[in-house]
């Protein structure tokens, strides 16, 4: 029974050896899953103000440019910062919130189409954004951009506050 007493502690003391090797090495583990893998989460959240629903004649020559598919129009009059419209074909059209949404408090964070019209951009964190579903395709933002809800109705497009993504 002694020689029992005896192997189990021997067990015991090279299991608590191995364990104190090990240690270290699961802390270390830990903290760069913790800190090197994940996004960072800090910034701010993005504000909502809703807006009463925005009506737009799509037969009014200033909506001209959503008159063919790829076609946009930038409209300031809702969301915090305005919003994009997008046709994507003639029964579907998108709407995006301007503000950007990486550090969206930020006095420049606010996204326009880029230049080459294949998809939109906040030039001051050099973030771009699909027109497919507003998500982030390049840059420092990880959150889609926020999409509002769309309903046409023959030449009537009405952009509601209601959020749907």
């Amino acid at each position: 029974m002694v020689e029992r007493q005896a192997v189990d502690f021997m067990n015991i003391r090279q299991n608590k050896n191995q364990f104190n090797r090990l240690l270290p090495r699961a802390f270390l583990l830990v903290f760069l899953l913790l800190c090197c893998c994940s996004r960072d989460l800090s910034d701010d959240p993005i504000p909502i103000v809703p807006f009463p629903d925005l009506v737009i004649n799509l037969s009014f020559p200033e909506y001209q440019s959503l008159a063919q598919d790829g076609g946009y129009k930038e409209v300031g009059s809702a969301g915090v910062r305005g919003v994009i419209i997008y046709r994507k074909n003639s029964t579907t059209y998108l709407t995006y919130e301007r503000n950007c949404s990486y550090h969206p408090n930020e006095a420049s964070s606010t996204v326009d189409v880029h230049s080459s019209k294949l998809f939109m951009t906040d030039a001051s964190c050099g973030s771009n954004f699909s027109f497919n579903d507003g998500a982030p395709t390049s840059g420092v933002a990880w959150r889609p951009l926020r999409k509002y809800r769309t309903e046409l109705s023959s030449t009537s497009l009405t952009i509601t506050s209601e959020i749907v993504n």
